[in-house]
């Protein structure tokens, strides 16, 4: 099984870089041997994912990501390339992360998948998430990591973007992830299974929440860019493995707020300080998360 990420990095004119992901080390990431430029978005997803993939033995994720500043082209150019990506890689998940949130390129894209990795898991957050809601993709897609103000977004069938209920970013005025989670599914704009990150994090199925993981409670995270992105990667890492969604969703969960924990997070921290943490997070215990799933993860 493997992973396929399609995102963006923020430089001007970067090129596209595709190919295996690795992990140095000193925490730099490789795509194809080509350094990726340092961003708390695309960056910490990436080295995530490429934790879990060492820990279980499982193959690097592969990627795609071109350097956008917000004007689209790196966005158009990752597009253009995924079909011939996916028909020559067979990636069995995609996920959706950083870019220009272009809904014709979504449904386009989603429409290709169809033929040239009809089998695929579709995973969604940012910039991806807010296309594929937006253009009414979003039941099409196994999972999506929204925070406390995006889930009020996919609630909301007549919004095309998160600004637009900006009266959820912080968890009040009404912020009910259950009753959003239910919402969300009724008007179509969730994905199978939901993780809403946040002070508590609520794994929602079919509408449902059927899980709740709020410890260790690690405050300090909410201040270090990025720690929503490394969740993003390692759910989309351990259903790559075989994990069951929801149990990618909470061990996910559970592993970012181990990792928080370890290295003592203070708000000076930055997400590659968690991602370095999470082979000794995973040492620890994910043998025993994951058995309470009856899943084997002991790599």
């Amino acid at each position: 099984m493997s992973l396929l990420v399609v995102a963006t990095y923020p430089v001007s004119g970067g090129p596209v870089l595709e190919g295996d992901v690795t992990l140095e080390p000193d925490g730099t990431l490789l795509i194809e041997g080509v350094r990726v430029p340092a961003s708390q978005g695309t960056s910490a997803m990436l080295g995530a994912a490429c934790q879990v993939a060492g820990h279980l033995g499982v193959e690097p994720p592969r990627a795609i990501v071109g350097g956008d500043i917000g004007r689209g082209d790196g966005t158009r150019a990752v597009f253009a390339r995924l079909a011939e990506a996916c028909a020559t890689h067979g990636p069995t998940v995609i996920a959706f992360h950083y870019m220009q949130p272009i809904m014709a390129l979504m449904k386009h894209a989603v429409e290709e998948l169809a033929t040239c990795a009809a089998d695929a898991t579709l995973v969604a957050d940012a910039g991806g998430m807010y296309a594929a809601k937006a253009v009414g993709l979003a039941p099409r897609f196994e999972l999506m990591t929204p925070d406390v103000g995006e889930v009020g977004f996919l609630a909301d069938p007549c919004v095309t973007h998160p600004a637009y209920v900006s009266h959820y970013l912080f968890g009040t005025n009404g912020f009910d992830p259950v009753e959003l989670a239910r919402k969300a599914t009724e008007t179509g704009g969730s994905s199978r299974v939901l993780l809403i990150k946040g002070v508590r994090d609520h794994i929602a199925q079919d509408g449902e929440v059927v899980a709740v993981v709020e410890d260790p409670c690690v405050p300090e995270l909410e201040a270090i860019g990025g720690t929503g992105d490394t969740i993003t990667g390692l759910a989309a890492a351990f259903l790559a493995a075989g994990f069951p969604t929801v149990d990618a969703a909470v061990c996910a969960s559970r592993s970012n707020r181990a990792a928080g924990v370890a290295m003592g997070a203070r708000p000076n921290h930055h997400a590659s300080d968690l991602v370095a943490q999470l082979p000794e997070v995973f040492a620890d215990n994910l043998c025993e998360w994951a058995g309470a799933c009856g899943l084997d993860a002991c790599g």
